[in-house]
């Protein structure tokens, strides 16, 4: 096999960083390998990805040690103009790097920068269009697309400069299933039909594996290479369909439901559902929405829309991009003034302005830059406590999200993982009775998912309320008492969260799909 890339004894340091977010990486990259990067928040994935563009260290600075070589040329040493010729990157939000307002202007920026002629330009630009299959988008404005159309003119554009080796971090972080699906099938068709080797970042595994060579696992700035089955073998955050096997003891891991059934179904047929437990009887009523109308222009964004949240209850908030989730929870905190309908706190009128509808219902965007505007951690804690608490309460709420040790750290400098998760606490740590999250799991591990579950349920023990909108199904089988899906605007279904990602619900888990009864893999009796 040939090696398009190397890393040779690779160690790295950020400049503020408290010690090396790489160590000692020895790897290779075998030309026309499709390779998924896996492991935990914080862990490196994003500083190993940006070895290979030269990003790291040329726009990081740092210190480096070791060689990183990509197509014969040194990376921390070639201008990053030239080794994007080379090594196409595309990041987690296709408008951090979108430069023109059209679809075909922004595919052919890189080429009218590097005076190609304009016969070639077209022809590639051309080339990448029809490869990413949005030719028919071509004259749109990129502000009237959707996130997975954004996403997919950001990797044409990269794809345009025909670089050998395409650099993906979290291409789907941001969109709904259907939007993944689009996007990740279209990178792998790149790597299929082109032969172009792919390194992709990326928490969501179960579209993934199955089309993996490798999957390099960077891990606490250590980084090796797996096979797909050994890596789900021993990865917490493996998909469910891998982590059910492994608790039922099956081999060889599957890693789809086909395999899984075509493997061990008789295993399966077998295995036996704990009895669920009776949801708690909900509390008195915190939250109401009743008939509620929301407009853009002539964009109609929720059209009649109503719900009830009461104490100890946990609302899963779903449906794709568009529908309108975002719209609900920004109207219910004031963000956004419905054009009809009434919001109701504790079955009063909830007050107009915005401060005082956010300490009852607290509100956490999905953009965390949205909601960190301080120099450190502490300084956010301390301003969602609003000047109430001294310098003892602020410890105590520091202690109680568990950020002490990150105290004196500025936000901006954490991962993205830590960012969302010290952003979620900024916005409700003055513990306000009723918790909107709009897509708080977004690019999270395992352990974050986890953290926030253990969040949710304790706020739910002490009475309090939270509606989670999420395109994470797992996350919201774990965490949710109900599950409200939205379409074009409009309420599909409002279900007890065990009947809608049951087995004959209309979003059946994996396991669900499995074995009768169960919803996640610690449903099954071991």
């Amino acid at each position: 096999m040939n090696a398009i890339a190397s890393v040779e004894r690779v160690s790295y340091a950020y400049p503020s960083g408290d010690g090396p977010a790489l160590r000692d990486v020895d790897l290779e990259v075998g030309e026309g390998r499709f390779a998924v990067v896996a492991g935990p928040s914080a862990g490196g994935k994003s500083t190993f990805l940006r070895l290979f563009n030269g990003l790291v260290p040329q726009f990081t600075g740092g210190r480096i040690a070791g060689r990183v070589t990509v197509a014969g040329f040194d990376a921390a040493r070639t201008p990053a103009r030239t080794l994007a010729l080379t090594a196409g990157m595309v990041f987690q939000d296709p408008e951090a790097q979108a430069i023109a307002d059209r679809v075909e202007d922004e595919a052919a920026f890189a080429l009218e920068q590097r005076a190609t002629p304009r016969a070639e330009m077209r022809a590639r630009v051309d080339g990448a269009l029809r490869a990413l299959a949005i030719d028919h988008l071509r004259e749109r404005r990129l502000s009237t697309l959707s996130g997975g159309e954004r996403q997919r003119v950001a990797i044409a554009a990269a794809l345009a400069l025909g670089p050998r080796l395409l650099l993906l971090d979290e291409p789907a972080s941001q969109l709904d299933a259907e939007g993944a699906a689009i996007v990740l099938d279209a990178v792998a068709r790149l790597h299929r039909e082109r032969g172009l080797t792919t390194l992709l970042v990326e928490h969501r595994l179960d579209r993934l594996l199955p089309l993996a060579d490798d999957v390099v696992r960077v891990e606490g700035g250590a980084v090796a290479c797996l096979d797909p089955r050994r890596f789900v073998a021993e990865y917490e955050g493996a998909p469910a369909v891998a982590r059910l096997a492994r608790r039922l003891a099956l081999d060889p891991l599957p890693l789809t439901i086909e395999e899984a059934r075509a493997w061990h179904g008789p295993a399966l047929a077998r295995a036996v559902a704990r009895p669920a437990p009776p949801p708690p009887s909900p509390g008195d009523e915190l939250l109401r929405v009743e008939g509620l109308a929301l407009a853009y222009g002539e964009y109609e964004a929720l059209r009649d829309v109503d719900l009830t949240l009461r104490e100890g209850e946990t609302l899963a908030l779903l449906g794709p991009n568009g529908s309108g989730k975002s719209s609900l929870l920004r109207a219910v905190v004031g963000l956004a003034k419905p054009r009809a309908g009434a919001i109701r706190f504790r079955a009063r009128p909830a007050p107009a302005a915005v401060a005082e509808r956010s300490a009852f219902a607290g509100f956490v965007p999905q953009d965390p830059a949205l909601a960190l505007c301080q120099p450190t951690v502490a300084a956010e804690i301390g301003d969602s406590l609003r000047g109430r608490a001294g310098a003892t309460e602020r410890q105590a709420a520091l202690d109680r999200w568990g950020f002490a040790a990150i105290a004196a750290r500025d936000p901006r400098e954490l991962s993205a993982g830590q960012r969302q998760r010290v952003a979620i606490a900024a916005m409700l740590a003055h513990e306000p009775p009723v918790w909107l999250l709009d897509e708080p799991t977004r690019g999270a591990d395992a352990p974050a998912r986890a953290w926030l579950a253990a969040r949710l349920r304790d706020h739910a023990a002490r009475g309090g309320a939270a509606v989670v909108a999420t395109h994470d199904a797992e996350f919201a089988a774990r965490v949710a008492t109900r599950a409200l899906r939205l379409e074009a605007g409009r309420a599909a279904f409002d279900l007890p969260a065990h009947e809608a990602f049951g087995r004959n619900g209309p979003m059946p888990s994996p396991v669900a799909r499995l074995v009768d009864g169960a919803i996640l893999p610690g449903d099954v009796v071991a």
